[in-house]
Formats: structure tokens, sequence, C-alpha cells
């Protein structure tokens, strides 16, 4: 049995006992530390550290652990690339008690592959994703970054035991067994766990409500995508359409269900009537291509929905520069459809134009997806 030293930390102005912590951490020692949520038990993430974790906690060796960050720029080493959704995410729930899950793509996890330890990586990224936590709590994220290792922290208590929320629980717990418990101020206000949400290649989705509900997050994470045309009856809808079913096609869901995987699509027109249906021949191109268009009613783009919007996608240069007109701080999310050309008007031409303009468009959206998703 060690002894187990209780340390008040007040601020982070206390850089001593932080130095001093940060230096338990990078040599191995197990810290109980506090969250805004509940306790965790930090760990650096090396294999003999984490077996005595296991051991400590009476958890199955197989089970994930979260990594844990003291900033959002130490994300950069672990998730070189995060998506539009992730930043998205981040932007709006960290810090606080939400951990999110993401899934790098191949040329990222070989890029952190030759950046981390073979054992880090192993452990870490078990399946091709990473969990990672940010806390809201000054004290506790100066630790992790003085760590200047990986560290995982799982909740502070023995497997099916209550979560501890104070330095008094902790020492209960793990008297004997752990080097340091933290005690600070504004320690785990929500007592309770945090949200997990997992943004990857089946959308958004909540692994686990906690102080975030599936409605915040869904809030929180929906990314906005805005096509532009001009009268808003056959380039846009037919753009938002496919749009929708490329995104229904890359996570095996119904078109209906899009929305709830964090993906919000609409299309507007710089000089449309208002409540026009779709034209003629862009609903038979629709009805062929499974992508229904019978309700859409035409619609005037306003500065409302550019400043909503996350991504822009206009049809023609002239388009794209009436949108930057209209509010110039959107620039940076407006982008041609295709920009290597204008996606020409088929009002008025026959059936074969509006389908040679569908597959125009189809051939760019999967393109833009992929570079901007």
């Amino acid at each position: 049995m060690m002894k187990t030293e209780v340390l008040t930390i007040q601020s982070t102005a206390d850089r001593e006992a932080i130095r001093r912590i940060g230096r338990l951490l990078r040599d191995g020692a197990i810290v109980a530390v506090p969250t805004e949520t509940v306790y965790g038990l930090a760990a650096k993430a090396e294999k003999e550290v984490v077996a005595r974790l296991d051991r400590l906690k009476g958890r199955p060796a197989d089970k994930r652990y979260t990594l844990h960050i003291g900033s959002a720029e130490a994300l950069n080493r672990y998730v070189p690339r995060p998506s539009l959704q992730a930043r998205k995410l981040m932007r709006h729930l960290w810090p606080g008690p939400a951990t999110l899950v993401f899934e790098p793509d191949k040329s990222s996890l070989e890029e952190i592959q030759n950046m981390l330890p073979t054992q880090t990586y192993e452990m870490l990224y078990r399946d091709g994703t990473l969990g990672v936590r940010y806390p809201d709590h000054p004290v506790t994220c100066a630790l992790l970054t003085e760590a200047l290792a990986p560290i995982v922290a799982p909740s502070a208590n023995p497997s099916r035991q209550r979560p501890a929320v104070s330095a008094a629980e902790v020492a209960r717990y793990f008297d004997g067994q752990v080097v340091a418990v933290i005690d600070s101020p504004g320690s785990c206000r929500y007592q309770e766990a945090s949200t997990v949400v997992r943004t990857g290649c089946r959308g958004l989705e909540a692994l686990r409500e906690g102080v975030f509900s599936r409605e915040d997050i869904l809030k929180a994470g929906t990314v906005h995508i805005l096509f532009i045309c001009t009268g808003n009856t056959c380039r846009s809808p037919m753009a938002e359409a496919l749009c929708r079913k490329y995104l229904a096609d890359k996570f095996n869901c119904g078109l209906d269900a899009v929305r709830e995987r964090g993906y919000s699509i609409e299309s507007a027109g710089i000089a449309a009537f208002e409540a026009m249906p779709a034209s003629r021949h862009a609903l038979e191109i629709s009805r062929e291509k499974k992508t229904p268009l019978e309700s859409h009613r035409s619609r005037g783009l306003t500065d409302e929905m550019i400043v909503r919007a996350d991504l822009i996608f206009a049809m023609t240069p002239s388009h794209l520069q009436t949108v930057i007109a209209a509010v110039p701080e959107a620039k940076d999310k407006c982008f041609l459809l295709d920009p290597s050309s204008a996606i020409p008007d088929p009002v008025g031409q026959d059936i074969e134009i509006y389908r040679a303009c569908a597959e125009h468009i189809e051939r760019c959206l999967s393109e833009r997806m992929n570079e901007l998703l």
C-alpha cells in the first residue's frame, strides 16, 4: 500500500503543484483528478500503466479508454484533420461534458501511427476510432498539458460502483492505491457522466446521453448545406435532392433520416419566385434517380440562410458573387459546385439536357462531399 496524498490546487497559478503532478503522470503514476462531471483516474496511455489501472478499477483488459486533452490544440496530434461536423461539435461542446469519438481517415491513421509509440496507438485506436474528452476544468487541463504524454482518465470508481464526485469519495475507494487525489474548487458541478457522441461514416450518433441530450448534440453538430441557383426550380433543387441521396447511401439510412444523422440540406434561388414547384423535367429526373422533388417549393435566398449555412454551393460564378456580396464574411464557406466550370441552366431545354445537368451535379457532389465533409 502506498500513501495517497490529497492535494488541494486552488487554481492554475499554482505552477509548482501542477508541474509536480504533471511529472508524476509522465512517470506512470495514477492520479485522481476532478472534471466538471465526475472524478477520473488519470494515467499515462502506456501498456503497463493501463494494466495497473485495469486492476485498480476491476475492468476487463479489452475495455476502451478515452484520451483526455488539456486544450483544443492538443487534438492535432491525435486527429490531424477532423471533419466539418466534428469541428462544429468541438466548437460548441468543448471544453465541456462531451466525449467525442472520431473516425480519422486512412491517411490520418497512417500519419498518427508513424508519430505515436506502437503500444499507445494500438491502445487508443483499437478499431480505427478515438474517443477524446476536453474537460471544462482549468486545473485538470493544466495537469493534462503538463504531463507531456497521452493521458486516459476513466471515472474514479471500482467497476459497478458509483463514480466519485468528491476528493473524499475518491479516497474512500482508492486510499493507498493511487499516488494523489487532486482537490480543486468548482469540481464535479454536474455530478453525472459526459455525453458520448460519435461522428464519422454513419454521421452523428449519440452513443450515451449525459449532461447534453441528443437534441443538444444534434443542434451543436448539424452541418447545414445550401445550394444556390437562379430560380430554385431545377438545378439547386436537384442538387439538394441528390446530396440527400448521396448522404443517405453513405450512412446506409433512409432519405428522411439524413437530418437525424446531423445534415440539413436546403436550396434557394437568387431571383426565385416564392413557392413554385420544381420544373417538370426536374421532377421526372428526380423520380428516375429516386430523389423525389414533389414537395419542393422555391425560395428566395436570404441573408439569414447564408449566415446559417456551413457550406454553400453555387452553380455559377455570378451566383457565388451574389452570395458573397450579400454577406462578405461568408466567403470562406462558399464554393462553386463545379470548381472548373459553371453548371448551365437547363430551363426551357428538353429532358436530355436536364438529365445531363443532373449527372453533372451528381459527379461534382461526389467529389465535393469527399473533399469537404
